[in-house]
């Protein structure tokens, strides 16, 4: 224990701080204390033990000796350095309860050290205390002898928070899903029940996320990464604990690979501008599929416009499948990015993005995966992928609108230049210039989405509790009466590969009738579907076509909802055809 001690004690930085007068003697100071303290191994200076809401690294690591607790700590900035040796001389040895108990704030008006910090520094102060002190609380819990140890081994292993310890919540079957989700439970005027099938687009929200939200604003809302007042830490802490749960659904190996956005969109723009214009020039080649959505096809034309670069493309077969035995050709050493959907928002095509990645790998290009239809429906393995960027937005996976998320591979993102500039993408900023904060912060400029980026939390963990196999499984048996019983329709046709090669996606024409006129049919009926190209022009041109018809099924859908659909298209066409 003696050796984890702090070298200064604090009856000594009383005393020294008692004689400073100036901002600048203290911040001097600071820095000496600083510099007493033992640097802070290699392998400690993890995610787990980095302390969230700090505008500078910080680590502190506890280890539990004779029913107290000692803590080490380090930093990347020397002032802050000076910060962690006095938290740890005012901690460092105490019993959990004692740690607890501790006058901290009294200590800090003692040495007026909050007078002279800015928001920032005081917001990380606060932030190592309250990690400090969960810490403590978990001890306290754990060392009860009435309960087991495995309490306080979470926490020295290094997770942030027991809060972050999330109840393990029973399985959801999909037969009692539809309850959880407030707004399925409507009627048009007429008394019919809504049918809610237009999920491609966007899906609909549990309770449990607009809970989620409305907790925040009535609670603890207020901006992040700034202020040093508790509502500030609490909901700082809630968005980075979000961070974390999506590191855990992509299996990305670091909390830093996952960004904030506005939605896939903005990811794919984000790389386009960021990568792409500083790493592509005139002859360049970026490759997509025909099958790509606007937002995945959109930002790399204006960036070859910049560039110089050339766009090509990867066809799609008669059967509604890429074709990947043109792939080999369509690849060459001009290749530098290939960006391709994971499942095609309009044939609900699977596409095997693993084979798709490791050929362009092999010929030294970067992969971007558009999963915006793929996560909500199914598992995505960032490292099985090995995908070089991947995006996807909350808005169709049970989250907010106007969230999205970009997972970068770490060495990446950090050999790329921010894109937007602003508060909260710094360093530090004088006159001469500005040094950019480390990732993912960089490309996280300006305020946050703050409580969408908090409500992803529980939309994953909902997504995780009905799990990915269910979901799909659930949405291909829909797909499947519903092609099955619109099929029977004269001169309509799907478009779609087979049922085992797609998700729960069934778009479809019919000869004679336009998709309006299916469209306000069946809205008429409360049936919710979509009309139009799907923001898939490139693709409906493949197959001469100008507009579909679009259902898209999600697990809270029936199998009644799928009668009442092909009964409605067959009623909106044999009426169209008279009109």
């Amino acid at each position: 224990m003696p050796g984890f001690m702090p070298k200064v004690s604090l009856d000594e930085i009383r005393e020294e701080v008692a004689d400073l007068e100036t901002p600048e003697e203290r911040i001097g100071y600071l820095i000496e204390l600083g510099q007493t303290l033992p640097d802070l191994p290699k392998e400690l200076q993890t995610e787990a033990y980095r302390v969230l809401g700090c505008q500078s690294m910080v680590w502190v690591v506890p280890e539990i000796a004779n029913e107290g607790i000692c803590f080490r700590g380090g930093s990347d900035a020397p002032m802050v350095r000076g910060l962690v040796a006095i938290l740890l001389s005012a901690y460092s040895g105490k019993t959990p309860k004692q740690i607890i108990d501790f006058p901290i704030d009294n200590l800090f008006d003692e040495i007026r050290l909050r007078s002279f910090l800015t928001p920032m520094r005081s917001n990380g102060l606060h932030s190592m205390v309250q990690r400090i002190q969960s810490i403590a609380r978990a001890a306290l819990i754990a060392l009860d002898p009435s309960r087991n140890h495995e309490g306080i081994a979470q926490v020295l292993s290094g997770n942030q928070d027991p809060k972050s310890q999330h109840a393990q919540h029973a399985a959801i079957p999909i037969d009692a899903c539809r309850s959880d989700f407030p707004i399925l439970h409507q009627s048009t005027g007429s008394g019919q029940p809504i049918i809610y099938l237009d999920n491609a687009a966007s899906s609909q929200r549990p309770a449990s996320v607009i809970d989620c939200m409305r907790h925040v604003y009535e609670r603890h809302y207020a901006n992040v990464h700034r202020s040093g007042h508790d509502f500030a830490s609490q909901t700082t802490w809630a968005m980075e604990s979000a961070r974390e749960s999506l590191q855990k659904l992509l299996g990305a190996d670091a909390v830093e690979e996952i960004l904030f956005t506005s939605g896939t969109t903005a990811s794919v723009n984000l790389v386009a501008r960021s990568w792409g214009d500083s790493n592509l020039m005139a002859g360049d080649e970026i490759l997509l599929t025909e099958m790509e959505h606007h937002s995945n096809i959109v930002p790399w034309q204006q960036l070859a416009e910049r560039t110089g670069a050339v766009i090509r493309w990867l066809g799609v077969r008669d059967d509604f499948l890429l074709d990947m035995e043109s792939l080999p050709n369509l690849l060459g050493p001009r290749t530098r990015l290939v960006s391709v959907t994971a499942v095609s928002n309009v044939l609900g095509t699977i596409n095997p993005v693993g084979d798709i990645i490791a050929a362009a790998h092999r010929v030294g290009a970067k992969v971007f995966v558009d999963a915006a239809q793929s996560v909500p429906h199914g598992h995505v393995d960032a490292k099985a992928w090995d995908a070089d960027w991947i995006a996807f937005s909350g808005h169709k996976m049970l989250g907010p609108t106007g969230i999205g998320v970009l997972y970068g591979k770490r060495e990446l993102l950090e050999s790329m230049p921010p894109f937007l500039g602003g508060g909260n993408m710094i360093q530090s900023v004088s006159r001469n210039g500005f040094v950019p904060a480390s990732i993912p912060h960089r490309f996280e400029a300006g305020t946050a989405p703050i409580v969408e980026a908090i409500a992803m939390q529980p939309a994953v963990e909902y997504l995780q509790r009905v799990g990915s196999d269910a979901i799909l499984a659930h949405e291909r048996k829909l797909a499947k009466r519903a092609i099955e019983g619109l099929s029977h329709i004269h001169g309509l046709r799907v478009l779609g590969p087979a049922i085992e090669q797609k998700t729960g996606i069934v778009s479809f024409v019919i000869s004679g009738v336009h998709s309006d006129q299916i469209g306000q049919y069946l809205n008429a009926k409360g049936i919710a579907i979509r009309v139009g190209h799907h923001c898939a022009m490139p693709l409906h041109e493949r197959f001469g076509i100008g507009v579909s018809a679009r259902a898209s099924f999600y697990f809270y859908n029936t199998e009644s909802e799928v009668d009442a659909l092909v009964q409605g298209v067959e009623k909106a066409a044999s009426l169209g055809r008279k009109s």
